[in-house]
């Protein structure tokens, strides 16, 4: 039988790089400056919000998250600027 041998630095680094890439359902809210029925509303019908669910759990992925926010951010800028107003096509 052959053992492995772990190093417990790396995988507490490994671990918290992992747990920072990601964000919870109560996280998102500070992260955009939006309630939870804000975003309901304007994120979580879109299927291209990147978005994760176990049940009734949600997870988001800060890179994807930001790379959809910047992208969500142009297209309202550039059709009137209200978030509550415009509303993706496709």
């Amino acid at each position: 039988m052959k053992l492995m041998e772990i190093n417990e630095e790396v995988l507490g680094e490994m671990i918290t790089e992992l747990v920072e890439e990601h964000i919870e359902a109560f996280q998102l809210e500070e992260y955009v400056g939006m309630s939870w029925p804000t975003i309901t509303k304007v994120f979580l019908n879109d299927p291209e919000f990147p978005i994760l669910r176990k049940g009734r759990h949600y997870i988001f992925h800060k890179k994807e998250l930001d790379l959809y926010l910047d992208r969500y951010y142009e297209e309202v800028k550039n059709n009137g600027g209200d978030v509550l107003k415009y509303r993706r096509k496709g």
